[in-house]
């Protein structure tokens, strides 16, 4: 379709899609016309059994119009949540500033400071059974209106959204009939996430009453708590205690936990993990007993039981080279420069996804990292393996692993100064010109960070540490840039001329 057609079409749609978004949320009612929903069935992971159906997440298809309604929904509903603090503080799905790396990031931090300071760590990753479906719609319209203050016109429309739903079940050969949907929300809305984690906001409130710290991603849950070597029959109780208490709540909820996808390890330095008790590797979980693992994924990074973080460096790089071998089958049927886009795309991606977490580990942890970007740049600018990849490198404008993650924690700082981060972020972090109880110096001015201790080396990779660390070694002229593009140009120029001695 010509461009010029699109635009017409766009301008002659935008007054009518306008009237019919101002009318539904003014009436309070939500057009029964884009009620109905194709559901297809996507593959979780590539790695699962694609004859068992538990294997697939349904999606559902809704109509663009829909889809305007609901953004401007959930944009009215999460600035509510946002600015009478609604939302659980350590929820990091689906709002702004928030991501799965944030999330890791925290969790990371805390599990890395506790080892510092000599403790071991237990964690559970907890998973329910499909979540997003089992949602109770009368439940979830008395928590917006007891808990969120959602009343009259507003819970009106939430009402109206929720009831006479349909969806239409799509395969291959065909598709039923239409379907009633009398609980869930629909997976592949916009409106549905928001609605999720206001639902399951009120089953917080088992982490702290069982002194346990938590962290949400939708409806992955992490908890974790530390203790000395002597105590740690008394933290698998109480671990054990408050995920029972949490799955009571969740019950309440008419959602289930799934004991089959719980996973469990301690975390810990060496010596101390193998003073851990035999009678505290396993975690009673429901009606389960969840036995400890070596190697955990949460959020997509593999944690091992000493934090080497040397199984996700290796799965990583094995993922990176896997795509490099697969680009490199058409490498002679595309251009250049979309070649380079697809590595950056699938490989880039993966070496830079929460690379935050790898800040001070040594080169020889990082060189599978390295090698993998080495080969994708190789293949980029169709060179043999025997080139010098320095050159290369500084063609392609590509930072080394190391500055990768060094460019990472320094933008997380910048946004961190500026408030545009989550809370559980900033908390962590001290700067001299915003604490009150610090004489204003001249590093006020440069907007240096207060640099905490640790007590061993293996202390100063905590996000908490290492921030500060690389923050406060730029230069004050990069520190003091308020625009974030602007901070992540100069960064970038003045880590690639200390890359490559410019």
């Amino acid at each position: 379709m010509p461009t010029w057609l699109v635009k017409r079409a766009a301008d002659v749609l935008a007054p009518v899609i306008t009237n019919v978004c101002n009318a539904s949320l003014q009436t309070g009612h939500f057009p029964d016309s884009q009620k109905q929903a194709r559901v297809t069935a996507r593959l979780k992971k590539p790695s699962l059994n694609p004859d068992d159906l538990n294997s697939f997440r349904p999606i559902s298809n809704l109509t663009f119009l829909s889809k305007i309604i609901e953004r401007i929904a959930t944009k009215q509903l999460t600035l509510h949540a946002d600015q009478n603090e609604l939302f659980p503080a350590r929820q990091s799905a689906y709002r702004r500033f928030h991501s799965t790396e944030s999330a890791v990031l925290v969790v990371h931090n805390d599990i890395i400071r506790a080892i510092d300071e000599g403790h071991v760590v237990a964690l559970a990753l907890l998973d329910l059974s499909s979540a997003f479906d089992t949602v109770d719609h009368p439940t979830l319209l008395s928590i917006l209106q007891s808990r969120f203050s959602v009343t009259g016109q507003p819970l009106d429309w939430f009402r109206s959204y929720l009831t006479g739903r349909t969806q239409v079940f799509t395969t291959h050969s065909g598709h039923t009939l239409p379907v009633p949907l009398i609980s869930g929300v629909p997976q592949g809305s916009s409106l549905g996430p928001a609605q999720f984690i206001s639902y399951t906001e009120c089953t917080t409130t088992a982490f702290p009453s069982h002194s346990v710290q938590y962290h949400m991603f939708a409806d992955d849950t992490q908890s974790y708590s530390y203790c000395q070597i002597s105590e740690t029959p008394l933290l698998v109780a109480r671990l054990s205690s408050c995920i029972d208490y949490l799955a009571k709540s969740y019950a309440s909820l008419r959602l289930q936990l799934n004991p089959s996808k719980t996973e469990f390890i301690w975390f810990g330095s060496r010596t101390n993990l193998l003073k851990i008790p035999s009678s505290s590797r396993s975690l009673q979980v429901c009606d389960s007993v969840v036995d400890c693992s070596e190697v955990v994924r949460d959020l997509g990074v593999f944690f091992d039981s000493e934090m080497s973080m040397k199984h996700h460096v290796s799965k990583t790089a094995s993922a990176c080279f896997y795509h490099i071998r697969r680009l490199r089958q058409i490498r002679h049927l595309v251009s250049r420069e979309v070649l380079t886009q697809l590595v950056t795309s699938l490989v880039l991606s993966r070496l830079d996804y929460c690379n935050a977490v790898l800040a001070g580990l040594p080169a020889s942890t990082l060189a599978p990292l390295q090698r993998a970007q080495n080969a994708a740049a190789r293949l980029a600018l169709g060179l043999d393996r025997r080139s010098h990849i320095t050159t290369a490198l500084q063609k392609l404008h590509w930072l080394p692993v190391k500055y990768r993650v060094t460019f990472k924690i320094a933008t997380i700082m910048h946004q961190t100064f500026h408030r545009r981060c989550p809370s559980y972020l900033s908390d962590l972090i001290v700067f001299a010109s915003a604490d009150s109880n610090v004489r204003q110096l001249r590093s006020s001015s440069t907007r240096a960070a207060a640099v905490k201790r640790s007590r061993t080396q293996f202390g100063r990779r905590a996000f908490s540490v290492a921030g500060p660390d690389i923050w406060n070694s730029l230069p004050a002229t990069i520190r003091t840039i308020d625009s974030h593009p602007a901070f992540r140009r100069a960064l970038k120029t003045h880590l690639f001329r200390s890359a490559f001695d410019y």
